[in-house]
């Protein structure tokens, strides 16, 4: 029974409050045969291929969002506070990484929920299964410990918030490794930063971070400090060449051999 025929059967006829509190949880519970929220929104999304667009963007964009506060706050930038309404829409498009994470974790849950969806599908087919293959007894355990039976949870949620989570934490660590290696590697895209009213571009290179509609963000190795700069502000922003990139991410990032030449004279 599905939370909406739960709360048809429990409803009083002339809208009288229904005798029993309804069951607002958004977590199914198998005991009452409640079906998996994420097994009808799929089937819903697979009626209406245009819904499930619409929500894999939005899941993309939050995830980009949500990598961008880690990338960032690693470098001292609270992101949020310099972010436009459209750039809340591109977020998730900015980094090709964001869309591979969310590609790996749906490839993810569908692979480890086949197993109890087949079960469930094919009862009867998977107890002569395991029967029959000694690997079929460890891919359908029936053991009520090794289900999500044993914890009440209809088997796509459980596995669908396990993944979820595990995006999250993938995509959290995989930007704050990204922003390490900006700052103690020295890797990123070397430029130089020319404003306008200056006559030559500002001195030093700076490694280009990332942009948003309204701000160019800069690391500065030498100084070692991070800024948002008003696009306005910015007459061009250099990408240095190859050669010269590369000389740049071998060079100790913490203070330019230059600097100390005129002190040994």
């Amino acid at each position: 029974m599905t939370h909406a025929e739960h709360d048809d059967k429990q409803a009083a006829p002339g809208g009288a409050p229904p005798a029993t509190p309804m069951n607002w949880s958004p977590i199914p519970d198998v005991g009452t045969g409640d079906e998996s929220w994420v097994l009808n929104l799929w089937r819903r999304g697979c009626r209406e291929p245009a819904l499930m667009f619409s929500a894999a963007y939005v899941l993309v964009g939050f995830l980009g969002l949500w990598s961008s506060a880690w990338f960032y706050h690693g470098f001292g930038i609270t992101i949020a506070d310099y972010l436009q309404a459209s750039d809340y829409l591109v977020a998730g498009l900015r980094d090709p990484g964001s869309v591979l994470i969310f590609a790996i974790g749906v490839l993810l849950a569908v692979l480890v929920s086949w197993p109890e969806a087949l079960r469930r599908r094919y009862p009867d087919y998977v107890a002569d299964l395991r029967r029959r293959r000694w690997w079929a007894r460890m891919a359908f355990p029936q053991a009520r410990i090794m289900t999500w039976d044993g914890i009440g949870i209809h088997p796509i949620t459980g596995v669908s918030l396990v993944v979820a989570s595990f995006m999250l934490m993938g995509s959290a660590v995989y930007m704050q490794t990204k922003g390490e290696l900006v700052r103690e590697k020295g890797r990123g895209t070397p430029v130089q930063v020319h404003m306008i009213g200056d006559a030559a571009p500002r001195p030093g290179q700076a490694r280009l971070l990332g942009t948003s509609s309204a701000f160019v963000y800069l690391w500065w190795p030498a100084q070692r400090r991070a800024e948002a700069v008003p696009i306005t502000s910015v007459r061009q922003v250099q990408a240095a060449p190859r050669g010269a990139r590369d000389a740049a991410v071998a060079a100790p990032s913490a203070a330019p051999a230059p600097a100390a030449t005129p002190a040994t004279r």
